[in-house]
């Protein structure tokens, strides 16, 4: 009579987790943009010989912003990101004249950084399989030719013979991976 397995959401019929590295690569490029446009703008100021404007104050605060941060992190919080000091940089390359449009790739950072954080999930269901990227990816059962869950290693063989790995973590519930598998059998038929 049909497919009597219950969903565990209104969407997907299985939702995996994906393992991910520590964000430390992350947190070392905030801080390299942080100091690198600190010193730009220490060097602005020197060319220009402009030392009394809100521009050079205001760059003096990146580094007051990167140590408390990192202070943070360290003593309380190691989940504390760099968004703040990323924030700071950005506003303040809107004081340079031409440089403006850096605040965007600013903006943009912040945004890839707290999407890097997130908890990386594969939905799974009779339609589609949908990893939630920044950009959504949604894979439909006719592009692939195989899909198994084996020993916690989550594998999409697509018929393109592209093949996609991933190494998943137990959510709420441990996924029964020879029902999962079946599933994914059933569809690709």
């Amino acid at each position: 009579m049909g497919n009597s397995k219950t969903k565990t959401t209104d969407l997907f019929q299985y939702v995996l987790i994906i393992k991910k590295e520590k964000p430390v690569n992350i947190d070392y490029i905030s801080i390299f943009l942080c100091l690198i446009s600190f010193l730009f703008f220490l060097f602005f100021s020197y060319t220009t010989k402009n030392f009394a404007t809100i521009f050079f104050w205001g760059s003096l605060l990146i580094p007051a912003a990167l140590f408390r941060t990192l202070w943070i992190k360290r003593k309380h919080n190691r989940g504390v990101t760099f968004k703040h000091p990323l924030l700071l940089t950005g506003f303040i390359w809107l004081w340079i004249p031409g440089l403006r449009w850096v605040f965007i790739f600013f903006i943009f950072f912040v945004l890839f950084d707290h999407q890097s954080r997130q908890p990386l999930e594969i939905g799974v269901s009779d339609e589609q399989i949908v990893i939630n990227t920044f950009f959504r990816k949604r894979y439909q059962w006719s592009e692939l030719s195989n899909v198994v869950l084996k020993d916690g290693l989550f594998t999409m063989d697509f018929r393109n013979n592209k093949l996609l790995q991933r190494e998943i973590v137990p959510g709420r519930e441990r996924i029964d991976e020879a029902a999962f598998n079946e599933f994914c059998k059933e569809q690709l038929s």
